[in-house]
């Protein structure tokens, strides 16, 4: 299941250079200190170790609290800072149990799924068997029965295991799964009887076809607890809502919500979110559930912010005066209020992006920062124009943002496609935010009505928004002096001089700068191959070329060498679609020449990001240059063997196209089935010593 984290970390990531306020050191990945068990397959994730300070705040906090730390990192969506505590912890305290459970999941979630399973065999006390039929190393449930945990072991213990297995099935969708993590929440329910491990237990139970005892357990929860749940906590009031829902019993069930949200606390939105995933999960399997119990369990609205900057001093015409400052902000902290906005995504030039965040922020908001290029050129081009006030002001936010993060990290070199494609990228951002807390980003606007579209301005942001029932709109137009006039303004009149960026002698001198999505791949296995592989090795090449002439996705250009594949489209749903279906064959292929002495698979990369497009002298044809292709390239060689990684600018940008397709479907009445699943990997470090990135694993739904 993906999930999105799509919460940024306040990153040091994808080799972005970080705020004022922050370091921007590399660090250099220390070996793992785990047990063999343990230790990273190929498919694992490489993460940085914490600092001191992480090392000190893991001391003093106990197991437990850090236990309950990596959790709520979990639940919130924080898959970096949990795997980073995670796995420091469980170096330090190997046989605690509750920590090896919370790095177990962790594993799991960020996509280490046989890790994880590993370290959970070995807390059962089980050694595992050979399924033939997958590959994988697999227990029973007999062997579940004689573990000596499940008989004797602490409850909660067994509860979370049961929750570990219930997550792996996600992924694997094999029954077993789902079995031994009933088993397991029976085992809990009969030793506790908590709420919370009858109900898992029960929908297990309707999942794996037992509706009678689904029934049974149901009942026995609702006896727990006194009618409605009187003096029953938020978790509790949920899982009797379940068991009323799954006896039958819709209006019951609608009356245990309400109770639940009035004792929700606002801040803790996490668990809303929970019970909402829970239903959302339930419909999927099949069972009717109603859409009363989802508009009452209403998540935090997500929102995408885009707006002008204070007027330029280079603008023959006003559009936004700091005089109208007061009413702008008064007009988005309404519009916020009334949405119940609790996650905000933007910019931060001066003017209405900064009034937002700081808007946001006063009502107890989160607000990400997503830049579009280098820090110092950003300041330069859309913040000191407007003062040093407003240049503290910028720098304070930039400190007290939840995550700050770059789209790109080069120099801006005067090209303003750049705006746009962070645009891109913040919209999918926030898509695959919404994913997560099962719900659709709004898109706020502070725009000037009068003025033609430009590349990443509000009004080219508000063009691509394809559900308008969740646009906001402020028009400026009706805030200033000539409020009223429906003459057009020029373009011309309210664009930044040129020469205003003398400050950078390259500018001129740029060649055309476009965003591409990028595809790198090479053959494992290749350079093991001996002289007398070689003409099996051509055929194998033959028809892996004659396979892939046969998926008729269009890409712009396509250059091999040897083993190796670079490929460029302009979606990156194309070239999500060519590497996934690349992989596929190659896979299928590489099992049937027995006589190489490893089976040949792909390791592939996807990267987006802006090039420059250019003749090349030598082969006089278009080709493609810049810091992003050497990025896609450099994260190619530490993508797991078999596997296709992305970029997390490049998982922003196909969530945002697939969330357009998405609505174009709705709007046509038609079924839009998802094709995609991103699973967060975590910040690694690339080859050749080229910084670090986020990377997401991307398959097949």
């Amino acid at each position: 299941m993906a999930q999105n984290t799509e919460d940024t970390e306040k990153t040091k990531s994808t080799g972005a250079k970080s705020s004022p306020n922050e370091k921007n050191e590399a660090k250099t990945p220390k070996e793992s200190a785990a047990s063999n068990e343990t230790q990273s397959a190929p498919t694992a994730i490489e993460q940085e170790d914490v600092d001191d300070e992480d090392d000190v705040s893991i001391d003093q906090l106990g197991n437990t609290n850090i236990e309950n730390q990596i959790v709520n990192l979990i639940a919130t969506g924080h898959m970096f800072k949990a795997h980073v505590m995670a796995k420091k912890a469980f170096q330090k305290y190997p046989d605690n149990v509750a920590l090896a459970q919370a790095y177990s999941l962790v594993l799991l979630k960020t996509g280490a799924v046989e890790e994880s399973r590993t370290l959970i065999y070995r807390i059962l006390g089980i050694t595992p068997q050979m399924d033939e039929s997958t590959g994988n190393m697999v227990i029973t449930i007999d062997d579940l029965r004689g573990s000596k945990l499940l008989t004797g072991g602490n409850a909660d213990v067994v509860a979370n295991i049961g929750h570990i297995f219930k997550e792996s099935w996600k992924y694997s969708r094999h029954c077993r799964d789902l079995e031994i993590s009933r088993e397991l929440y029976l085992a809990s329910f009969k030793s506790e009887n908590k709420t919370g491990t009858g109900m898992n237990a029960a929908w297990l139970s309707w999942l794996t076809g037992e509706d009678a005892q689904a029934k049974q357990l149901s009942a026995e929860v609702l006896k727990l607890l006194p009618p409605y749940g009187l003096e029953a906590s938020f978790n509790e009031l949920i899982d009797l809502a379940e068991a009323q829902l799954l006896l039958g019993r819709e209006d019951d069930a609608c009356k245990l919500y309400e109770e639940a949200m009035k004792q929700k606390d606002p801040e803790n939105y996490i668990c809303v979110v929970n019970a909402r995933q829970q239903l959302y999960f339930l419909r999927e399997a099949g069972f009717k559930v109603p859409n009363a119990a989802l508009d009452i369990l209403l998540p935090p609205t997500i929102v995408v912010f885009t707006g002008h900057a204070i007027d330029h001093p280079s603008f023959q015409i006003s559009l936004f005066p700091q005089e109208i400052e007061s009413d702008v902000r008064r007009i988005i902290t309404e519009k916020l209020q009334s949405i119940n906005a609790s996650i905000g995504y933007s910019s931060a030039s001066c003017g209405a992006d900064i009034i937002f965040a700081e808007a946001l922020q006063s009502i107890n908001g989160e607000i990400n920062i997503i830049l579009p290029f280098a820090i110092s050129d950003f300041v330069e081009t859309n913040v000191r124009h407007a003062g040093p006030r407003w240049e503290k002001r910028f720098e304070k936010i930039l400190k007290s943002a939840h995550s700050v993060s770059f789209t790109c990290e080069d120099r801006y070199l005067g090209h303003d496609m750049l705006y746009r494609f962070s645009n891109h990228v913040m919209h999918g951002s926030a898509v695959m935010r919404g994913k997560f807390l099962t719900t659709e980003p709004h898109l706020m606007a502070v725009w000037h009505s009068r003025t033609d579209a430009i590349p990443g301005g509000p009004a080219d942001f508000i063009d691509r928004w394809s559900n308008i029932s969740t646009l906001h709109l402020i028009d400026l137009d009706e805030l200033g002096e000539d409020a009223g006039s429906v003459e057009k303004i020029e373009t011309t009149l309210v664009t930044p001089q040129k020469n205003t960026l003398a400050f950078d002698p390259h500018i001129s001198s740029s060649p055309d700068r476009l965003i591409k999505c990028m595809m790198f791949s090479d053959l494992s296995g290749y350079s093991k191959l001996q002289d007398e592989h070689v003409a099996s090795f051509l055929d194998f090449l033959e028809k892996l070329h004659q396979a892939m002439e046969k998926i008729e996705v269009p890409i712009e250009s396509l250059n091999t060498w040897g083993d190796a594949i670079f490929a460029v489209a302009d979606s990156a749903i194309k070239i999500a679609d060519y590497g996934l279906k690349y992989c596929d064959i190659v896979e299928n292929l590489g099992k049937k020449y027995p006589e190489f002495p490893f089976p040949i698979r792909a390791r592939i990369s996807l990267h987006a990001g802006p090039v420059f497009v250019a003749q090349d002298p030598f082969i006089k044809k278009m080709n493609f240059y810049g810091g992003h292709i050497n990025r896609a390239a450099r994260l190619e060689p530490v993508t797991a063997v078999g596997q296709v990684y992305a970029t997390q600018q490049f998982v922003s940008l196909l969530h945002g196209e697939t969330n357009d397709e998405r609505n174009e479907f709705n709007q046509k009445g038609l079924k839009y089935y998802e094709r995609y699943a991103t699973e967060y990997v975590g910040v690694i470090s690339l080859a050749k010593s080229f910084g670090q990135q986020e990377v997401y694993h991307l398959r097949w739904r």
